[in-house]
């Protein structure tokens, strides 16, 4: 093999694997241990290559990136020689073994899965089905289709009573983490924009606010994640201390708190008149009057998140 080293961009269009996917596997399975630049920049060989183009045959081919991450190049040479055949789609129930499984790409099969885990209180389920959905649909359709309304209905169960505090507690600690190590950028442009994540004094649900700052995050902008319930002097104090562009506020829960009204009044008194300010949550249109007084940005969904991310960074706000 050359000796010659590689960026991530080529190793991408080589594998077929998308950088983000390249950084899970590495980080998470040590597939590979690509050298670094001066710059810090990962550099990989025509043996990484090689290895991970061969990971992906086998996982294409049903296996569990988990349990075939630690073979020898040459075992996976033999493995994807045997599973070079067109996989074979089994009904529901039908036995098979993992080679001949097409995985799944619905996500909603990803979706129950993960809630189920939740429901159980299997941290390791829940695990296993975001890094799976993380596999099979890439970092944004992760975010969008699978963890935002898995987020949603963790939410709305816990308020309906079909869940307990411990089960959204459970969600919001493996998502947190999960998404702290999948969602962020291989490397942040020094004039990257900034943004603080954070809920108000008095919301104590920070579900939304941890994927606030993942999709942020995904999206290039340098995140502050503060948390949950903070005053709105602490809230500004941190903005101005890091310079942001944005403070992005996520509102979940309770919907008739009289004093968050006064809370989003001062923070935007206290903020820079330069920095924006963006809302959402399942609970954020109860205080919408408020937030339309400051002039924020609402969003109903991570569409209208990203849409306004990108308005902002191009300095359309």
């Amino acid at each position: 093999m050359s000796a010659v080293r590689h960026p991530i961009k080529v190793v991408a269009q080589r594998t077929g694997l998308s950088p983000h996917l390249i950084r899970v596997w590495e980080k998470r399975y040590a597939t590979i241990r690509p050298e670094r630049s001066g710059g810090n920049q990962r550099l990989y060989s025509d043996t990484d290559i090689e290895r991970l183009a061969l990971l992906k045959r086998v996982v294409d081919a049903g296996h569990s990136i988990r349990t075939v991450a630690s073979l020898e190049t040459s075992q996976l040479r033999n493995l994807a020689d045997s599973v070079s055949r067109p996989a074979v789609i089994f009904p529901s129930g039908a036995d098979a073994g993992p080679a001949m499984r097409t995985p799944s790409k619905d996500p909603a099969a990803f979706i129950e899965s993960a809630f189920a885990a939740v429901s159980a209180l299997d941290s390791g389920g829940l695990e296993r089905a975001l890094e799976d959905a993380s596999v099979a649909l890439g970092q944004v359709a992760l975010l969008n289709r699978v963890v935002g309304p898995l987020v949603h209905r963790v939410g709305e169960s816990w308020r309906t009573g079909e869940l307990k505090v411990a089960h959204e507690h459970l969600a919001t600690a493996v998502i947190r983490t999960f998404l702290g190590h999948t969602s962020r950028p291989m490397a942040l442009h020094p004039s990257a924009p900034a943004i603080l994540v954070t809920t108000p004094a008095g919301q104590l649900h920070e579900l939304g606010a941890v994927l606030v700052a993942a999709c942020a995050a995904a999206h290039g902008w340098r995140v502050i994640y503060l948390g949950p319930s903070l005053p709105a002097e602490e809230i500004a104090g941190a903005a101005r201390q890091s310079a942001v562009r944005a403070v992005a506020l996520s509102i979940v829960h309770p919907e008739d708190d009289f004093s968050l009204a006064n809370e989003i009044t001062r923070l935007r008194r206290l903020l820079p008149a330069e920095m924006t300010v963006l809302a959402g949550g399942r609970a954020y249109s109860a205080y919408r009057a408020s937030f339309e007084a400051i002039h924020a940005i609402l969003c109903d969904d991570l569409d209208d998140l990203t849409a306004a991310l990108e308005s902002l960074r191009a300095g359309k706000n």
